[in-house]
């Protein structure tokens, strides 16, 4: 294999791990909230939504999934329109609770032309 094709599948499996984003041992699952994002390399995806960074902590590009304890967040996203090859910032002000999975999700314009916003929606 050659090695660019192993360097990425080594970022493509790394993304799906998770970060803790807490001080102290590894926490129970209700006691953490998981918020996910799109991996920075993609298959074709015409919109990506990548989490940069939590409460001012940078997110590693091979990290998809942050667990942070629950409370007020602040996150900064990039928003990335295959079509037109632009990217958005946003910055969201977030509440997340224990026990719950979160997901990253864009608002588009007309033709998946232009990212509007992005929204942290919750899965369970």
């Amino acid at each position: 294999m050659p090695i660019g094709c192993a360097v990425l599948a080594a970022v493509l499996v790394g993304g799906c791990m998770s970060v803790q984003l807490y001080e102290g041992p590894k926490r129970d699952r209700n006691e953490v909230a998981r918020i996910s994002g799109d991996p920075v390399v993609t298959a074709g995806s015409p919109v990506t939504v990548v989490l940069r960074q939590v409460d001012g902590q940078d997110i590693a590009v091979t990290q998809t999934t942050v667990e942070v304890l629950e409370g007020q967040h602040k996150l900064l996203v990039d928003c990335r329109i295959a079509e037109t090859k632009s990217v958005s910032r946003h910055v969201l002000e977030v509440e997340v609770f224990g026990g719950r999975n979160y997901r990253l999700r864009a608002d588009t314009g007309p033709a998946l032309r232009e990212c509007t916003g992005v929204r942290l929606e919750a899965l369970n």
